[in-house]
């Protein structure tokens, strides 16, 4: 009898122990939901959440009692993935992960290694208390179903591994009445479910993308250049460069002269890589964008029936690895294909893009050339060499290869990324990478380039946020929903000494200043190529020549829609604002209203 007892209490207390471990990882993993259950707020809406809620942690419990390892440890390691995800997303980005942000993650998976090196410790205590999920789940004891349960109530228990997709499906309902809303606060481990079977249940149902059009514009023959060039930088900030204020950023281009034709500071199509990548590929609109990305032509089959040979040079990727939406289809109408070895070091790659494309403006061959710099997207360091640092002191490895300096703790009140101390060492490492990655690149592009017949745009896919104004997190890019001005605004300027285009490029530059955007640079590289571009074209922007109207530079924060959302457009400022993000995170200043982001552009 005293064995029985001694067993029950003990098996008692491995219970007691399952149950707060598992409690401990719903905790540890679901940081925002205190925030998110006062967000709500005493109504029926409540109810609901708390609803959805019950019937998660039931069907957890009912796995991770049951006597079948497989499923266990199959659903075990889906939530640890989940978690991972998602906890990392509130420690980085201090939000929710929606389905907006899960979607966009997605498209940028090819570059989730630079999460290592920046976001390490976040990463590493995401992983560690998802773990103690794995551990919680498969404690023993385990109990088979009870015999005397109605077949209807057994089932689920006897079916573990199916009663996992009861919250998976309330989560996905809420998200299709919701409008792909409603999920925040719901425990992690099912909502990444729930995204996915969204995503793919509307892959299945939705209607067939129609094929994209022709090239709708007839080339008159003749080139105005030879060459033209699209210089894509990344997470460049227009207000942190010399070429658009005071005490900025080295670029290079000053020395230009007369050659430089700078439009000032302009506003990138979205605030994440791929989505300003194929925006300007394909030329989308601002009324029709998500069609035009679909139906476009790109600007490569432009060029080809203009007449050029078109070339990519990618220095972010290598081994053939496609990204920012390009697929096989789109890689097959490239000529001439170019990605940089991987055994070139990272500070040197775009001095060697840019010695590549100087190398190709020698060729007599009519060419296109759309180049993908490295740039500076996060991490910041690494990029540049020791010897380049300009700007210090700047951010340092720690043990964990993040970019912290081990000897700068948090600073109450300071916000952002551990206080203003910090912060002003992250804005120096970013400024030694800018300065590095466009200084010598320009250097190698420009060393004997024919500028006569030859014209370069320059911009960025996106800029950065650097958390001026002292907010939670240490997301610098791709925010959902209302984005901070500094995250759109890119630089934007062209280069050419053609005799008759470089007059008319100076004349647009000086009317244009600051009105610019992504949207003009599909229709002005068409008209470099001799394409002839009426003041208005159904389908098109308009060009850098036109006359563009004032307060138009806006950019998507919230690019992929659905179920009746909006997308979210935000003003990269108003014009007495444009140029002082470097000095407010200079001065460690607070941010000023620089508008409001909504559903107009």
């Amino acid at each position: 009898m005293s064995r029985q007892v001694h067993s029950k209490a003990a098996t008692i207390a491995l219970v007691a122990l399952k149950l707060a471990l598992i409690g401990a990882y719903l905790v540890g993993t679901n940081r925002l939901l205190v925030e998110r259950v006062a967000h709500i707020g005493l109504k029926p809406g409540l109810v609901v959440f708390a609803a959805v809620w019950l019937v998660c942690l039931v069907s957890m419990l009912a796995l991770a009692f049951h006597a079948r390892t497989a499923t266990r440890i199959g659903w075990s390691i889906a939530f640890f993935l989940a978690s991972t995800m998602t906890l990392s997303h509130a420690l980085i980005a201090s939000s929710h992960l929606g389905l907006s942000e899960f979607e966009q993650l997605l498209g940028l998976i090819g570059f989730a290694g630079n999460l290592v090196g920046f976001h390490d410790a976040e990463l590493l205590q995401a992983a560690l208390w998802s773990l103690l999920g794995v551990v919680a789940l498969n404690l023993p004891p385990f109990f088979a179903s009870p015999s005397w349960l109605p077949a209807p109530l057994a089932w689920p228990l006897r079916n573990p591994g199916l009663m996992q997709l009861l919250p998976v499906l309330a989560i996905a309902a809420i998200l299709y009445l919701r409008g792909g809303e409603g999920s925040n606060g719901f425990p992690g481990q099912y909502n990444t479910a729930a995204f996915a079977f969204v995503l793919g249940a509307e892959k299945l149902l939705e209607p067939a993308t129609p094929p994209r059009q022709d090239v709708a514009l007839r080339h008159p023959g003749g080139q105005p250049f030879r060459h033209v060039v699209l210089v894509m930088d990344e997470s460049v900030r227009g207000d942190y460069v010399d070429i658009n204020v005071d005490d900025g950023v080295e670029t290079g281009l000053r020395p230009l002269g007369a050659a430089l034709h700078n439009f000032g500071i302009a506003a990138s199509a979205a605030n994440c890589s791929s989505t300003s990548n194929a925006s300007v590929r394909y030329g989308v609109t601002r009324d029709s964008y998500l069609r035009d990305l679909d139906v476009n032509p790109s600007f490569w089959r432009y060029a080809s029936k203009a007449g050029y040979r078109t070339v990519y040079i990618d220095a972010q990727r290598h081994g053939g690895k496609l990204h920012n939406f390009m697929d096989e289809r789109e890689r097959g109408e490239i000529d001439e294909f170019v990605q940089i070895d991987a055994a070139v070091p990272l500070e040197r790659k775009d001095v060697e893009a840019g010695r590549m494309v100087g190398q190709m403006l020698k060729r007599p061959q009519p060419s296109f050339i759309y180049v993908n710099k490295v740039g500076c997207h996060f991490p910041y360091e690494g990029k540049y060499p020791a010897d380049g640092k300009l700007y210090s002191p700047t951010m340092e490895r720690t043990s964990f290869s993040n970019e912290v300096d081990p000897d700068v703790g948090s600073q109450a009140g300071g916000g952002g990324i551990d206080g203003p101390e910090a912060r002003w060492r992250q804005v120096n490492s970013y400024r030694n990478c800018v300065a590095w990655n466009t200084r010598e690149f320009f250097r190698e592009l420009l060393a004997d380039a024919p500028l006569d017949d030859t014209l370069i745009l320059y911009t960025a896919d996106h800029g950065q946020n650097f958390h001026e104004d002292g907010d939670d997190g240490a997301q610098t890019h791709c925010t959902i929903g209302p984005a901070v001005a500094g995250e759109g605004r890119v630089p934007l300027v062209a280069i050419t000494r053609h005799p008759t285009m470089a007059p008319q490029l100076r004349d647009a530059a000086s009317g244009n200043r600051d009105k610019a955007s992504h949207f003009n640079l599909y229709p002005t590289v068409l008209r470099a190529m001799g394409y002839g571009m009426p003041a208005t074209v159904d389908g098109f922007e308009p060009d850098l020549f036109a006359r563009l109207p004032g307060g138009k530079q806006h950019f998507l924060s919230t690019y992929f829609v659905r179920f009746g959302r909006a997308p979210v457009w935000n003003p990269i400022g108003k014009p007495e604002q444009l140029r002082d993000g470097l000095q407010r995170a200079l001065a460690g200043g607070t941010e000023v209203n620089e508008g409001t982001a909504s559903g107009s552009r």
